[in-house]
């Protein structure tokens, strides 16, 4: 199983270098040997004493730059290592260094509550393989609070894969199977493959402890594939490992014996004790199933030297077990029962912390905790108001800042339309006053026009009259003429000469007259004569001329003079013409004709 994921939050929590302004060129050089030391502390290439001594040369380089952030960042490099090599009361003092610094500074992005989560991840870390399960889950659902609150999905995975781990340990495997699948999703999500090596390698341990052969080897492929990828020797053991327990869950020793020596070898070349150790108690199972009694108790004294050294109490438990099993085979049984007498007591006081957290509720406790912290924690653990407040603020300031974009567009919007309502107010007053004076113009057009009508048609009638009137006086000349031509004692001479005179005068009298007029009186009322004979087709052409001197605006005894009548009979003409247009007797008859 493995115990450490502080790799995979370290690489996490620290999204860029320590952000340190030089003042001086000595700083600047101290700067770029610090990011050197602290990169080179973090490379699994190096053995685990070589990345040892470059996490101190960064811690000490960073103390002289007194720069919080560099300090932190070397600190959790140092302590890292030094839980690799599993001193993990030791790894503890380092990182309760790590948060008091962290508290000094505070928490006011959201980096600083990453940093906060990623500290609450790794004290429930070392609270678990202290023994202390009550503090471990504390500190992994308050991680897991915290990196859901602020969205970090790489803290939600690893705080969910460590509270799996601690399902597993008391016997919950298919809960804790249940919370790894939640974290494998979200780590498929964002690609990260050193939690997917985490979480696969888990799973390999569960399926096991459930004999689910078959399943544990399709996770021990996909976290051997990503150890490949990450190529790091502390994956590479432990897929060794990993391996080593499924052949033996398989009854076969020989591959058992292959891997777990593989995976020795590998971590005591870098320095892995707690991964050494681990190999070493399967290998002694393996020894002791192949009836090699005596490798397998050199194996326990090699194992015994490391657990002396970094004392891990779950794998002094299993030396402690092994032993126990290796006397009984032996015939020891004294011994074997003493071994296995402490191995019980041990496991108890384990146990009974594990009991103030209530084992027995543990089915429902990771939902009602969860949602418990989700909703109230912050509340009560962290400064997350600030942030809220700064965010709140920020929203407050981008909202007054729209509010005045807007006022503004607003009073340009009002300006502007202001000014469109002031010109068309003037165009319209303007426009009302070329109407008012196109309507003065039209009006004294139409009364030029009706004036120049008149005028024309008072012309028309008198020429109409001094046209008769002539016509008349010509005929009455004509007759006289004519009366003394019949006259037997005029002489010859004399009747040649009024011969010639009524020559000259029958031009003058013709019919003709009446054309001349009509021609005059179409050119002022061209429309006349085709509507009334439109309604009155039937009329005389003397009826018609009666219509035209009423239509010029003559009375009956005017009409009755220039025609040589009666005024009776132009009062019976103008009746007739009423009956064929049919007016009534209360119908004015000039009032018709104008309208023609």
């Amino acid at each position: 199983m493995k115990v450490l994921l502080i790799s995979v939050i370290c690489l996490a929590f620290i999204i860029s270098p320590a952000q340190v302004i030089p003042d001086t060129l000595i700083e600047n050089q101290q700067i770029t040997v610090f990011t050197k030391y602290l990169k080179a502390s973090k490379d699994e290439q190096f053995t685990l004493q070589e990345r040892k001594v470059f996490s101190l040369k960064a811690l000490k380089i960073a103390q002289q730059l007194n720069q919080p952030q560099a300090t932190m960042e070397a600190l959790s490099s140092h302590g890292y290592i030094v839980g690799q090599e599993g001193h993990y009361a030791r790894a503890y003092e380092i990182f309760n260094r790590f948060a008091e610094l962290s508290d000094s500074v505070g928490y006011h992005s959201l980096t600083d509550f990453r940093r906060k989560a990623y500290l609450a991840n790794v004290f429930g870390l070392l609270h678990k393989e202290l023994g202390e399960y009550d503090k471990a889950l504390d500190q992994y659902y308050t991680s897991l609070s915290i990196c859901d609150s602020v969205g970090w999905t790489e803290g939600t995975t690893a705080a969910l894969n460590n509270i799996s781990l601690l399902y597993y340990l008391h016997g919950n495997t298919t809960q804790a199977i249940s919370i790894l699948d939640e974290s494998r999703q979200i780590a498929e999500t964002n690609g990260n493959k050193s939690l997917l090596f985490d979480i696969y390698i888990n799973l390999m341990d569960m399926y096991l402890e459930m004999k689910s052969f078959d399943s544990a080897r399709i996770s021990g492929n996909k976290a051997l594939e990503l150890s490949i990828n990450l190529n790091t020797p502390y994956n590479q053991s432990f897929v060794e490992i990993g391996f080593g327990k499924l052949f033996l869950k398989e009854d076969s020793l020989k591959r058992a014996e292959k891997s777990l020596v593989s995976a020795e070898n590998l971590a005591y070349e870098n320095a892995f004790a707690e991964l050494q150790l681990e190999a070493l108690l399967h290998l002694a199972t393996t020894y002791r199933r192949m009836k090699q009694l005596q490798k397998a108790d050199s194996v326990l004294y090699k194992a015994d030297t490391i657990d002396q050294a970094i004392k891990i109490p779950r794998l002094h438990i299993q030396w402690l077990t092994e032993k126990a099993a290796l006397h009984k085979q032996l015939g020891d049984y004294q011994s074997a029962y003493n071994f296995q007498s402490k191995a019980a007591f041990l496991k108890d006081s384990l146990n009974s912390s594990w009991e103030k957290v209530k084992y027995a509720e543990i089915s429902t406790l990771y939902q009602m905790k969860l949602q418990e912290q989700r909703n109230v924690v912050l509340e009560k653990t962290l400064s997350i108001n600030e942030l809220q407040i700064r965010q709140q603020r920020f929203v407050i300031m981008i909202s007054i800042g729209f509010l005045f974009v807007l006022s503004v567009v607003a009073v340009l919007f009002y300006r502007k339309r202001k000014f469109e309502l002031k010109t068309n107010q003037m165009l319209r007053i303007q426009n009302e006053k070329i109407n008012q004076q196109e309507k003065i113009i039209r009006v004294k057009n139409e009364e030029n026009f009706e004036q120049e009508l008149n005028y024309k048609n008072r012309q028309l009638t008198s020429f109409s009259l001094s046209a008769l009137k002539q016509s008349k006086s010509l005929e009455v000349v004509s007759q006289q003429i004519n009366e003394l031509l019949h006259q037997h004692n005029i002489k010859p001479t004399t009747r040649k000469k009024l011969e010639q005179v009524m020559q000259h005068l029958r031009p003058l009298s013709s019919s003709k007259e009446w054309d001349e007029f009509r021609s005059y009186f179409e050119a002022v009322h061209p429309s006349f004569y085709t509507s009334l004979k439109q309604v009155a087709p039937d009329l005389t052409l003397h009826e018609q001329k009666i219509c035209a001197y009423l239509r010029l605006g003559m009375n009956t005894k005017e009409i009755a003079s220039i025609t040589f009548r009666q005024v009776r009979t132009v009062e019976s003409t103008r009746f007739r013409i009423r009956k064929k247009v049919g007016l009534t007797a209360t119908d004015n008859l000039f009032e018709f004709l104008e309208k023609l």
